[in-house]
């Protein structure tokens, strides 16, 4: 018998069905974990060396409890060239992990793309703001308290992750964090200001947010907006 995958969440959020599992320490458990994939992502998955094969393997299992969630189906999910995951047309969707959980956003999608983001809700060992914020932020933040500042800091960088994943099949490079201010607000939702090339977009963007049992989750949709 196939065992039962360990759900750490099952939400229905706004830009999809998101559902994270938490990973097995052992590789026995990350075997036992792969039975769940189909046999073509189990032999990709075996190219991997440990750590990132317990990643990846948790991902694909988590977007496929999630596909199944929204009455989806779908063959191997393996990557493109940008390292995404291929799912079939009509769905959107897009993986992510920390040492311990691994999470997928899923939704029925035909012209919008959809990312997500988790962090392990703690202060990092050194601060990461100068290189993951642009100058406005920094301002913004350069007078709150140590603690705040740090929560904050973590927080924009989830969303920029998410959105950067949202992002990626319309432009297809790296943006870089400066290219992207995001002021979360207390809502869940936030406001995103972009600094692209005129040549991309423009774009319709869409961010989310929330803390759950120590972590930050933070989710993204992009579309194109289309003259009327």
């Amino acid at each position: 018998m196939v065992p039962i995958p360990d759900v750490a969440f099952d939400l229905e959020l706004a830009h999809g069905r998101c559902l994270g599992v938490r990973l097995p320490e052992d590789a026995a458990g990350i075997d036992a974990l792969a039975e769940r994939l189909l046999p073509d992502e189990r032999a990709f998955a075996a190219g991997f060396g440990p750590a990132r094969r317990r990643t990846w393997i948790g991902g694909r299992v988590a977007m496929r409890l999630a596909l199944e969630r929204i009455g989806a189906r779908a063959g191997a999910v393996l990557g493109d060239d940008r390292d995404a995951p291929l799912l079939p047309v009509g769905i959107a969707g897009s993986i992510t992990h920390k040492q311990h959980v691994a999470a997928a956003l899923v939704a029925r999608e035909q012209s919008a793309r959809i990312g997500v983001d988790i962090e392990v809700d703690e202060p990092p060992r050194f601060d990461v703001s100068s290189r993951v914020l642009a100058d406005d932020e920094l301002a913004e933040l350069a007078s709150w308290s140590e603690p705040q500042r740090v929560r904050e800091v973590l927080l924009r960088f989830s969303a920029k992750e998410a959105l950067y994943k949202a992002l990626d099949p319309f432009v297809r490079r790296y943006v870089a964090f400066e290219e992207v201010s995001v002021t979360p607000r207390p809502d869940g939702t936030a406001s995103v200001h972009t600094r692209l090339p005129p040549t991309e977009g423009p774009f319709d963007v869409d961010v989310r947010w929330r803390r759950l049992d120590g972590l930050v989750l933070t989710t993204a949709r992009v579309k194109i907006v289309t003259a009327s």
